[in-house]
């Protein structure tokens, strides 16, 4: 997991007004909490975070500078207003440098599946991976290579291959992504042209009388 640094500042108001004014001036709203630690309410600039994401995302390990001190934290709650597409406020979590953590890591598929190449449907159904593991020991994300599957195969949590240092916590038989036949659709009968077949009449005509 790669670290970097980052600066926020303790705040003392509390109160919906005060947030507000927080956000309209460029900061974001946020807590530091964990082990050893006294919980504080901070805050942070919205620029120098959302330039932190977009450079190691956002499952990395942070230096967080409070003044004097500083924090190793991870990430581990953000809350955002999904119709404005910011962020509202973030949990940062004190974290150990000598105890595992539990952390949910994306899942980053990379390669065309054989299978879809020769026309089958890439279904992929788990998103994320939870494991535990020294915060050093942390990848940003889990990248699996799936190039190789075929129309039918099917790709498991347990197909994974990860350092001995981490412990996938997911069920082994959780399936990650499969690869799907094609659907083979009914082809339609012409425009005005029925459907079903014309019927032939075999009965003896009635003579006329």
């Amino acid at each position: 997991m790669a670290q970097v640094s980052l600066a926020v500042e303790e705040r003392k108001l509390a109160g919906k007004g005060h947030l507000n004014e927080l956000r309209k001036s460029g900061k974001i709203p946020g807590v530091l909490y964990g082990k050893n630690i006294e919980t504080k309410a901070v805050a942070v600039d919205a620029k120098e975070i959302n330039k932190l994401f977009k450079t190691h995302g956002e499952g990395v390990l942070i230096d967080l500078i409070l003044g004097e001190e500083k924090y190793p934290v991870i990430i581990k709650e953000i809350q955002r207003d999904h119709l404005k597409g910011v962020i509202t406020h973030i949990d940062f979590y004190r974290v150990s440098m000598t105890d595992k953590i539990e952390v949910d890591l994306p899942i980053i598929l990379k390669g065309e599946p054989e299978g879809v190449k020769a026309g089958g449907v890439l279904q992929h159904q788990l998103h994320e991976l939870t494991i535990e593991a020294l915060p050093t020991d942390i990848p940003e994300f889990i990248e699996v290579d799936i190039s190789h599957l075929k129309i039918g195969d099917v790709l498991m949590v347990k197909d994974i291959k990860l350092s001995e240092k981490i412990t996938v916590l997911d069920d082994p038989e959780e399936v990650i992504v499969t690869v799907l036949a094609p659907t083979i659709e009914e082809e339609e009968a012409p425009a005005g042209e029925s459907a079903e077949p014309e019927v032939v009449s075999k009965g003896k005509e009635k003579k006329e009388e």
